[in-house]
């Protein structure tokens, strides 16, 4: 089985609490949360966990802009839901691992989130279409071992310096810009 990487270069749970992991973990334990809220500003690059067939690209309400992916993984089919995004960088088609889907954002129910609020919304699914509740998802942290609350977990992409090509880094009295040969 191939690992999985992780949806973000720098992943953690927004304010590493968990009501912003997955589970009955909202209004005390009587309300759910159908993934984790992985903090990211926006414009942050979101990648394939896996290889896999990008199968929805569109605007769906309280998700916003949102990216779903299908790959193998485990014996099973299963689907990685990528929301808030302000970019969809693929609309449909094969990725492999770590391509580039799109930039976080502050769509759908997180338009009005600010500051260490703002995150990607990112879900496993065990049908393409799930409903209220938990039905048809499954804990992250069941595939990755651990949920980062608490802790940080990086990952870096290969598509890390097509993205940075041209933008830069600011810092404060000094601009620093990376050089892609």
């Amino acid at each position: 089985m191939a690992f999985l990487a992780w949806p973000l270069e720098r992943n953690h749970i927004r304010r590493n609490i968990t009501n912003n992991a997955f589970g009955m973990v909202r209004n005390g334990g009587s309300k759910a949360h159908q993934g984790w809220d992985l903090y990211a500003p926006p414009g942050t690059p979101c990648y394939a966990i896996a290889e896999g067939e990008v199968v929805d690209a569109y605007y769906n309400g309280a998700y916003g802009n949102n990216v779903v992916l299908r790959f193998a993984h485990g014996g099973q089919v299963l689907y990685a839901m990528y929301c808030h995004l302000s970019v969809m960088a693929v609309r449909q088609g094969l990725v492999k691992r770590g391509d580039l889907l799109g930039l976080t954002g502050n769509t759908g129910n997180a338009a009005s989130m600010r500051g260490e609020d703002q995150h990607l919304h990112f879900e496993i699914r065990t049908t393409r279409h799930s409903g209220t509740g938990l039905d048809g998802r499954m804990n992250p942290a069941k595939l990755y071992g651990i949920a980062p609350i608490g802790w940080t977990y990086y990952e870096s992409h290969q598509q890390k310096k097509q993205v940075l090509v041209g933008l830069g880094l600011k810092v404060k009295g000094i601009n620093v810009r990376e050089v892609v040969q």
